[in-house]
């Protein structure tokens, strides 16, 4: 639906998917899912399909040109989604509040979180993205310093993914197109776990991971990285692309949504687990995140897109 703040948004586009997908018919999308993967939509429909996607537990990789107006909300997606842009800019949803992703930029988000992107009026947006099944891949991926927004040089990986395509549509040897896979995965897994920069940030997410339940503040993670704060939260927004609070808070959220999609823990039990010190505290916080309650989520958990 449309935001009520821009009741001309969505003038001369079309409604693909309930949830929310909204895309101008002049946008073009070149799509290729695995062999195993289910799906309704058209652009799924309508797609080549890779048996190798499914060995690295990808659900479908595509290159995107787009131009305004297009937005998609995925409120219950079930694996991680990574997304590289190359030219032009949109917007990304991080933490509750919309970020830019511009040409030399990628964005990671997991499962479970709430994964939204438009594009501005009479903007282009050229982007490739991975999206990956619920497994050990989608959760495994990430280290506690994987940054949400960063600097990347997305050619490569645009390069892979058409090379993947171009090697499906040719019909050619599983061995080639297994390769230009493994290559895909390798970008995104060093985009998540290849830190660049001061060695005790990367400790210091370590062991908060390891300890979600300890009271941190500003001052807490400034004293066990051995830097000052202010210093912490320039290599965090450099590295990271979030402050050291906002990052605290992502950690905690992403823990609380794998215990309550695989385990039966009482919510105010995980609350205490993952660090928040009250129940609202916590529901406010995951809601911000998923765009659900706790309890809405699990009910809805079984369902994930």
């Amino acid at each position: 639906m449309a935001r009520k703040s821009e009741p001309n948004h969505y003038n001369q586009t079309q409604l693909r998917h309930s949830e929310t997908d909204i895309e101008n018919p002049r946008s073009r999308r070149t799509v290729l899912v695995s062999a195993a993967y289910r799906d309704d939509r058209p652009w799924v429909r309508g797609a080549g399909r890779c048996r190798e996607l499914d060995l690295f537990e990808i659900d479908h990789v595509g290159v995107g040109e787009m131009v305004a107006p297009y937005e998609v909300v995925r409120t219950h997606q079930s694996g991680a989604f990574f997304m590289a842009c190359f030219a032009g800019q949109g917007q990304v949803l991080v933490d509750g509040r919309w970020r830019t992703l511009a040409a030399g930029q990628a964005c990671l988000q997991p499962a479970g979180l709430r994964n939204s992107f438009r594009i501005g009026q009479g903007r282009r947006w050229d982007f490739c993205w991975v999206r990956f099944a619920p497994g050990v891949r989608s959760r495994t991926i990430f280290r506690a310093n994987s940054p949400v927004l960063a600097d990347f040089a997305g050619e490569p990986l645009l390069a892979a993914i058409r090379g993947l395509i171009a090697e499906q549509k040719a019909d050619s040897l599983s061995r080639r197109q297994h390769q230009w896979v493994e290559l895909i995965y390798d970008y995104v897994r060093g985009f998540a776990g290849g830190f660049r920069g001061d060695a005790r940030i990367e400790g210091l997410w370590d062991k908060v991971q390891s300890r979600l339940g300890h009271p941190w503040d500003s001052q807490a993670l400034a004293r066990e990285s051995g830097l000052s704060f202010e210093h912490l939260r320039r290599l965090c927004l450099k590295e990271i692309g979030r402050t050291p609070m906002n990052h605290l808070t992502h950690l905690r959220i992403q823990q609380a949504v794998r215990l309550i999609s695989e385990t039966d823990v009482k919510l105010a039990a995980i609350a205490q687990q993952v660090g928040f010190a009250n129940g609202n505290s916590f529901s406010s916080a995951f809601k911000k995140s998923t765009g659900f309650a706790p309890s809405h989520f699990r009910a809805g958990s079984g369902g994930l897109e």
